[in-house]
């Protein structure tokens, strides 16, 4: 029998992580489900882990050599089976309702309706606390605004296969932001929805992307260079993300290619001197003008 949602979970060495996010998928009140783990060449035992769990709604695929988060999710959505995928890091968890209630919501949505997400709670592992909670509010034709920035996590979210066969897979050339890219390639041709309701927790630890400067700005710099023509459509927007960039180089101790960025949003705009001045100035004692040691040293 057919499942009805695939759960796409990528994977590398994270197998006490992983065994968290495995069962908040295997208690999910929808049981007809299948969850692709897809293994990024781990070393840790992850794969013996796996195979000793009996649950055949889990298929397991291995890449022989770490390909990257992107890489990894794109081989689960070319062998997922069902007409929904979800996705689900292996340091998050998504809550018991989660994609039954996401079901309904597609069931009364739209036609046009491809994505529905949910809220999330964002939890800090080292405080054992909720640091906040991500909250909905957008839905129906929202490409505007995801053209300013990602509105959800991947936690959060299920989708409707025929949106990957409309806009294709993620982005294996970033370095990060692959989420938003996808988010706003959806957003260009069908509707989002929401489930008012925390659904999903995204562990924070430490060792996330948005926590390293050598993918963020790359990742980010790739994004905004990728969608440049459609950024500059809003002005506004277009240069929000040429300060965001110049503000990553910044505090990263690349400043000179920091003030190259902001030179470029002034161009678009010369009133924004103002704005990053007002921010240089606020944040002088976290800009790294004379580290000795950076995160990021050589992007071009």
């Amino acid at each position: 029998m057919m499942p009805i949602v695939s759960v796409v979970i990528p994977t590398y060495n994270r197998k006490l992580m992983l065994k968290r996010a495995l069962d908040s998928v295997l208690n999910q009140t929808l049981k007809d489900i299948e969850i692709i783990v897809v293994d990024n060449a781990s070393v840790d035992g992850t794969e013996a882990f796996i195979k000793n769990i009996q649950d055949p709604r889990i298929r397991y695929i291995k890449h022989e050599t770490n390909r990257g988060g992107p890489a990894a999710r794109n081989t689960g959505i070319k062998n997922a089976k069902a007409p929904f995928i979800a996705l689900l890091d292996d340091d998050d968890e998504c809550f018991p309702t989660k994609l039954e209630k996401q079901l309904e919501v597609f069931k009364q949505a739209s036609v046009n309706t491809g994505l529905v997400y949910t809220s999330a709670e964002i939890y800090d592992e080292s405080k054992q606390k909720r640091i906040c909670v991500n909250p909905t509010g957008f839905r129906g034709q929202v490409y505007t605004r995801v053209l300013l920035g990602t509105i959800f996590g991947s936690a959060t979210i299920l989708i409707k296969r025929e949106c990957f066969d409309k806009v294709g897979v993620f982005d294996e050339n970033l370095s990060s932001c692959q989420d938003w890219d996808m988010w706003l390639r959806i957003a260009r041709y069908f509707e989002f929805d929401y489930v008012d309701e925390v659904l999903a927790r995204v562990n924070m630890h430490g060792e996330q992307i948005s926590t390293d400067y050598a993918k963020l700005i790359p990742g980010r710099t790739g994004m905004v260079k990728k969608h440049a023509d459609e950024f500059k459509k809003y002005p506004d927007i277009y240069v929000t993300h040429l300060k965001r960039i110049g503000k990553l180089h910044c505090l990263n101790g690349t400043w000179p290619q920091g003030l190259g960025w902001f030179r470029d949003a002034i161009a678009v705009n010369p009133l924004e001197i103002v704005k990053i001045t007002a921010w240089i100035l606020f944040e002088w004692p976290r800009i790294s003008l004379f580290s000795q040691s950076k995160n990021f040293k050589k992007y071009k």
